[in-house]
């Protein structure tokens, strides 16, 4: 059962759960959250099917490291995310950082398709590039990578094997949806935004 920090930590998963749902970026049941414990091998995780507009502390439950549902949550009907595998991924490629998040929205989903073919999406010279960590000017090239959307886990996973580099805040799955990280759950929320914020300025200089 979740107490203390960790509950602490799930209800502020919650309330980043609900914001994103308001943005219109979880429509469907679809997206999946996660945050790191006070213990390294237990992760907190976003239960799978429930829509995320009703999402209650009830839905978030507890995994170890290897992604098996951990007691009291692993009740029937109750289950992980099926891309659980790609946020211990994420974990194992990234050891600092403690949250996980994943979004669907219109604009990465429709770029995402868009930009499928190049692999990725390069952004230069916007001033919000300094809201991703570790970034101290806007004069740099932060790449976002594509990788194909596949129903088995291992593929997407292969697919991001070699992309990950320091710079890299997040990936998009084609077709699909949005993968960010960070060292919290305000740091990962707020490279969601921004990713959001860079899409919407990519997708209305197309227009023109």
């Amino acid at each position: 059962m979740l107490t203390g920090k960790n509950l602490k930590l799930a209800e502020e998963l919650l309330e980043t759960i609900w914001f994103f749902n308001q943005k219109g970026w979880s429509p469907a049941t679809a997206t999946n959250y996660s945050v790191r414990t006070e213990n390294p091998f237990e992760i907190i995780i976003s239960r799978s099917g429930v829509d995320k507009s009703k999402f209650t502390i009830d839905d978030i439950i507890l995994i170890n490291s290897e992604g098996a549902i951990l007691p009291p949550y692993n009740k029937p009907g109750v289950k992980s995310s099926a891309e659980t595998d790609l946020h211990l991924d994420i974990y194992n490629h990234f050891p600092e950082i403690r949250c996980v998040l994943h979004t669907h929205s219109v604009l990465g989903t429709v770029l995402s398709r868009a930009y499928e073919k190049n692999k990725e999406i390069p952004f230069e010279g916007w001033e919000i590039l300094k809201a991703f960590e570790g970034n101290m000017t806007h004069e740099l090239q932060e790449i976002l990578p594509i990788v194909p959307n596949s129903q088995l886990m291992p593929e997407i996973i292969q697919n991001m094997k070699d992309r990950f580099k320091k710079n890299v805040h997040g990936y998009l799955i084609a077709s699909h949806g949005l993968y960010s990280w960070g060292k919290d759950i305000p740091t990962a929320k707020r490279h969601i935004e921004t990713y959001e914020y860079l899409f919407e300025c990519l997708i209305k200089m197309r227009s023109f």
